[in-house]
């Protein structure tokens, strides 16, 4: 299935220029994996990158700087590329499931980020949704397997979707099977309910 939703050029050159908060990067990541359309737009921006690097005034090097360069890199044995093939899901670092409801689970994914970020899996079972919530700040997602739905449309996997603090939903799970999604978010996401701050507190999203 070729995803619909996609990042934007600002997210995608941000990603090439390596200036995404790592777990950000990872969402993305995931969704380019994913996406042949954004792996061409990503090759057009590190290109751009690389005419920007060759604009740039010469340095002075050492008559035999490159002499030197080679040489170094003989010495070196690199091992040969190993190709993990698996799913992106059975990939990733994940910490141990916590149980939310019937279906429901989290599992944070130990990459680094910035302290106050999380970064995490979410699964939830066929026809269920989510609690209501808002965000405190920026929230990027892949969907890794099934599809859910919100205020936003009907994203299925390898959508990507970014989200911020203006935005309030409630993403529901759309088809027969359960939907998985990555997502890196900004500070904790702020539900609406009750039961919603206590599955959100017990999850720490």
């Amino acid at each position: 299935m070729t995803p619909a939703h996609h990042p934007s050029d600002d997210i995608l050159a941000a990603y090439a220029a390596g200036a995404l908060d790592p777990g950000f990067g990872l969402v993305v990541g995931a969704h380019i994996e994913m996406c042949a359309a954004c792996r061409r737009r990503l090759s057009a921006f590190e290109a751009a990158s690389g005419e920007a690097l060759a604009a740039l005034p010469a340095a002075a090097l050492a008559a035999d700087a490159f002499a030197q360069t080679l040489s170094r890199l003989d010495a070196i044995q690199a091992p040969a590329p190993v190709i993990d093939r698996r799913p992106l899901i059975e990939r990733l670092p994940l910490a141990k499931k916590k149980w939310i409801a019937p279906g429901v689970w989290v599992s944070a994914v130990m990459t680094p980020h910035a302290k106050d970020n999380r970064v995490y899996v979410l699964h939830v079972g066929p026809g269920k949704p989510t609690a209501r919530h808002t965000h405190a700040g920026a929230e990027f997602c892949t969907v890794l397997k099934g599809a859910y739905r919100d205020e936003l449309g009907l994203f299925q996997a390898g959508d990507f979707a970014a989200a911020d603090d203006a935005l309030e939903h409630q993403p529901k799970v759309a088809g027969d099977e359960a939907c998985v999604c990555l997502f890196a978010t900004e500070g904790r996401l702020k539900a609406k309910g009750a039961l919603g701050r206590l599955a959100f507190a017990y999850a720490d999203v």
